[in-house]
């Protein structure tokens, strides 16, 4: 196993925040125009540099923003990277910046895979949510384009309150579009988000237990961000000793889930492995992995446009900046790092939880709700029942 603690598994780059929509959740407020002070090409460069510092293998880079294609030297920093060995992945905006010709750049420059937002499963409730008229028939064409030029793709929606019991249409345009993931983020209330677009603690139990079954019962695969207890409720149903009460969110989607099933003729399905999103993990389809117990701090970081590097995008604590200091010695000696790559640091039940290990809660959810990135995470129903740790 890649030692979490000296090399990070994952890192999220934004290279801008310049973005043409005006998301209602958006971490980064991103503009319509870049910031005067971002990141350079040159000093882009030298921070693919640092991140080759780490050593093999390398942590997989998801290059994202604001909005990547509003850099004009996107591909010229990709292609830098790329050559020198990383694997990258991007997400961008769906807006008609990402043509069919860029998509088959980014494939033809070694891009392993792209990832656009859908937030609802019609205009309405995406193009509400993401502040512009047009951008879900346009993120549709999107992923039209991708499976034309042969790249893999994955779908990202963030849950709130407003769509919730949306969701299942969402899992039937991620199987029909033959994405490789589909990951799930629930929100933080950072940047433009609010408290109240948050699910309630039983919400959360019941979209995960949910997000569970579609794992098992579709050939779908599902990850959640800012949600970690998905792997707790992963390995618990794994083993059979699953025992909290679900609430109404449950049954409902569940239902729903049986009707998808049905349209798409998945009646009967069922993945006999284990479950691939959590405490289990295994290679997808364009050979992207996952890795067990990856949490703010612990195994990734955040690059932002300017070179302050945040334990993750939600988590607003600024531990270094890459033009003062190297990405390896800010995740390795910063105080930030240190706390959250350890789980036992944590406080409350988190801290005292079997699972801390593989879960650990969102470090972002706790400092956005509480002011303390250690404590408790704040949307998570599951009372600690024993000593016995579980990595």
């Amino acid at each position: 196993m890649q030692n979490l603690m000296e090399r990070p598994f994952i890192i999220f780059w934004e290279l801008t925040r310049a973005c043409m929509l005006a998301c209602k959740h958006c971490r980064a407020k991103a503009q319509t125009k870049p910031h005067p002070n971002e990141l350079t090409t040159e000093e882009a460069f030298r921070v693919v540099d640092q991140i080759i510092e780490f050593g093999k293998p390398y942590p997989l880079v998801i290059v994202t923003g604001g909005d990547p294609l509003m850099r004009k030297d996107l591909f010229e920093i990709l292609d830098y990277a790329i050559s020198k060995g990383l694997r990258i992945a991007i997400a961008f905006s769906g807006t008609k910046l990402a043509t069919k010709e860029k998509i088959e750049k980014l494939k033809e420059v070694g891009v392993a895979r792209i990832a656009i937002s859908l937030d609802g499963s019609n205009p309405e409730i995406h193009d509400h949510f993401r502040g512009r008229t047009g951008t879900f028939e346009t993120s549709l064409k999107i992923l039209d384009y991708a499976k034309e030029v042969g790249i893999p793709a994955q779908i990202n929606t963030t849950v709130t309150t407003h769509n919730i019991f949306d969701l299942p249409n969402i899992l039937k345009i991620c199987i029909e579009k033959g994405v490789v993931l589909w990951d799930v983020f629930f929100v933080v209330p950072t940047g433009r988000a609010k408290a109240e677009m948050m699910p309630s603690s039983q919400e959360f139990e019941d979209i995960l237990c949910w997000l569970y079954d579609v794992s098992r019962e579709t050939p779908l695969n599902v990850k959640s961000s800012a949600a970690c207890h998905l792997r707790r409720i992963e390995y618990m149903r794994d083993k059979g000793i699953y025992d909290l009460k679900l609430g109404e969110t449950y049954y409902t989607l569940r239902e729903k889930l049986e009707e998808v099933k049905r349209k798409l003729g998945l009646v009967g399905y069922r993945k006999d492995e284990k479950i691939v999103a959590g405490a289990h993990g295994r290679s997808l389809a364009d050979g992207i992995r996952r890795m067990v117990g990856i949490t703010d701090g612990r195994g990734m970081f955040f690059i932002s446009h300017i070179g302050e590097v945040y334990p993750s995008g939600f988590l607003p604590i600024v531990a270094g900046n890459v033009r003062e200091r190297s990405l390896k010695e800010i995740y390795m000696d910063s105080p930030i790092f240190r706390d959250l790559k350890d789980p036992n640091r944590l406080k409350g039940k988190c801290g005292k939880c079997e699972f801390r290990f593989i879960c650990g809660g969102s470090r972002a959810r706790a400092y956005a709700m509480t002011g303390d990135y250690l404590a408790a995470e704040p949307r998570c129903i599951y009372v600690p029942r024993s000593n016995d740790v579980v990595k």
